[in-house]
């Protein structure tokens, strides 16, 4: 059986890669680039979010009685400033699972997180829950006459 050349060239071969040509190659190198540098915009690296200036949070002595509690906002965030007879501490009130808003539970002296049953002793520990960490322990001194939350510039 003979063969014409046309019958040859009708023969389907293996199909060429785009990546064979030039073209092909450099698209496909762009559209990797393009996919990488969407995914550092989108995790914040080549332009991170906009810090919230840090500056601390003064309340007067006066204002926070031995077992008193206080809600504050520090770094954008709330928190909490507890008083006790031996110390004052001041806690975030984002929960450390999912980062959600925990609730201070006067009567039973935690902190509550309604999204997924979290639960956290006064001193911002894990009490129950899926929470992984305690909540996080803001710095604080306690001056003559006020305490301060935060870093003092």
């Amino acid at each position: 059986m003979t063969h014409t050349a046309t019958e040859a060239k009708a023969q389907p071969g293996p199909l060429p890669s785009r990546l064979q040509s030039r073209r092909g190659f450099l698209q496909a190198g762009l559209a990797v680039l393009a996919a990488a540098w969407g995914g550092c915009l989108a995790q914040g690296v080549l332009f991170p979010p906009a810090r919230v200036e840090t500056r601390p949070v003064e309340i007067p002595l006066a204002d926070l009685p031995v077992g008193a509690t206080r809600q504050i906002t520090y770094e954008g965030k709330p928190a909490l400033v507890l008083r006790t007879a031996d110390s004052v501490t001041a806690l975030s009130m984002v929960c450390t699972h999912l980062g959600c808003l925990v609730q201070w539970q006067e009567a039973r002296q935690q902190f509550y997180c309604p999204c997924h049953d979290g639960r956290f002793d006064r001193g911002g520990d894990v009490l129950a829950g899926p929470p992984p960490l305690p909540l996080e322990r803001l710095p604080v001194k306690v001056l003559v006459d006020r305490v301060v939350v935060g870093e003092m510039l």
